[in-house]
């Protein structure tokens, strides 16, 4: 089902996708800003890790502050609509808003309750490797400890959009999350069809 698997790789720190747009600027791409992109990932793991370790912190109070940076650094809009897939196109208007509410607060839900449970300690990178194409996207590469458990991998896909970097996606120990949960998005609504697949998401947050 949707929770044992849809995010079984999200184990840490924002995931996400989107594109760039085809005529960014030289000076206006994360290839051409490596040390920017560094520290945005660095960044976003620090503040993370702050709020998940704050004791004084209420849950509801944790929820919303990690709510807030997950939404600045990513575009869920982008990320919702890249794992349904032609599914999204060929949707009417109302299962659209229907689907992007649910997985807006499916996958903050889901993330923020996972990432409590790995017990992200520490995120060190390792080096940078530009992207293929055009959009000047650069892979920063990880090494993110854990309380229990051997180092995970993860190669972030970061863009730089009118100054701005955002996480476009991600690879963890070489799974590639927007192809693994565009093909389980695409099996779940063979079975279940659109409204299916939209009332399992809200379910899998009212019922934790």
């Amino acid at each position: 089902m949707i929770k044992n698997n849809l995010f079984s790789g999200l184990m840490f720190v924002l995931i996400f996708i989107g594109t760039a747009q085809a005529g960014a600027q030289s000076n206006d791409r994360a290839v051409d800003d490596v040390q920017g992109a560094i520290a945005f990932i660095e960044g976003l793991s620090d503040e993370t890790i702050a709020i998940w370790s704050d004791t004084n912190m209420t849950a509801q109070e944790r929820s919303s502050a990690f709510r807030g940076i997950f939404e600045d650094a990513t575009d869920i809009e982008l990320l919702a609509k890249g794992m349904l897939g032609r599914h999204y196109r060929s949707a009417s208007s109302d299962l659209r808003k229907s689907y992007m509410a649910a997985m807006t607060n499916y996958i903050i839900f889901e993330f923020d309750k996972r990432m409590s449970q790995i017990g992200f300690k520490k995120l060190a990178v390792t080096g940078t490797t530009p992207a293929s194409g055009k959009r000047g996207h650069l892979f920063v590469r990880t090494e993110v400890d854990r309380e229990d458990g051997a180092p995970l991998l993860a190669d972030w896909r970061v863009r730089k959009k009118n100054g701005k970097f955002q996480i476009v996606n991600l690879e963890i120990e070489g799974i590639n999350l927007l192809i693994t949960n565009r093909e389980l998005f695409s099996s779940r609504i063979k079975e279940v069809g659109l409204e299916g697949l939209i009332q399992e998401l809200e379910n899998e947050v009212k019922e934790s």
